[in-house]
């Protein structure tokens, strides 16, 4: 019965809490029996059972509940294995999306080795716009965990695809989280690549897209300030 799945998933933080207080009589517990249905369940053929369990998995990672192992063997696979291109259209977009939330609480390594290379190819899903629009609203979340080098050599070309896409959604979300790609690359990149490439986003076809571009021009702005000559600069709280 999908309710009951749903009810169980929103107890997990608190059984997954408990076990940790109690670690030295149950030292496995969450790790053997919790966390393998928490994993299963979010490819759940139920939406509601999926969406618990999504939440239950984001809550336990914020919480810092899950061993840094667990989240390498069991919980990375099973996302990547949920986003491959055979994967259920609902399942595939919300795999995608968990992944790229879980970015900022994983880290950069696991986030490089296990996360970015196939994030990049969901930036490229030619069959489903909603995989790539999850994408390109995330995008700033993903360069600022994975740092410059990583953004410049691996990210910066998809978001310029990304831009370009033949969807105004995809190109909207791009422009909301313009300052945030500019603040993971250098003053020199900003200056030959990314001014150009906004340039096209705030005279796109689309107002919706030229509306999200004029919010984000005082942000974006804001990274090219020199603190140390102008005592400005960008704090996101």
């Amino acid at each position: 019965e999908p309710t009951v799945r749903a009810e169980l998933m929103e107890q997990v933080p608190h059984i997954a809490m408990f076990c940790q207080e109690n670690r030295p009589s149950i030292p496995y517990a969450f790790s053997k029996y919790l966390l393998p249905i928490v994993v299963r369940y979010l490819a759940d053929q139920n939406n509601q059972v999926r969406k618990t369990s999504q939440a239950a998995l984001l809550v336990l990672l914020e919480q810092e509940l899950i061993e840094r192992y667990d989240v390498e063997t069991k919980v990375c696979p099973v996302l990547i294995d949920l986003t491959a291109p055979d994967s259920n259209d609902d399942v595939k977009t919300e795999a995608v999306a968990i992944m790229c939330k879980m970015a900022s609480m994983v880290g950069k390594d696991i986030t490089e080795r296990l996360v970015l290379p196939r994030f990049c190819e969901m930036c490229c899903d030619c069959r489903m716009f909603h995989v790539r629009k999850v994408c390109a609203a995330n995008f700033g979340e993903i360069c600022s965990v994975v740092g410059q080098q990583a953004t410049e050599e691996m990210l910066l070309p998809r978001f310029f695809q990304l831009c370009s896409d033949n969807v105004w959604g995809v190109r909207k979300a791009c422009a909301e989280c313009f300052m945030a790609v500019s603040c993971a690359t250098s003053q020199e990149v900003r200056r030959t690549k990314l001014s150009t490439l906004f340039i096209t986003l705030i005279s796109d076809p689309s107002r919706w897209v030229r509306q999200a571009a004029f919010q984000s021009l005082g942000p974006f702005i804001s990274t090219f300030a020199n603190p140390s000559s102008s005592g400005q600069y960008f704090k996101e709280e």
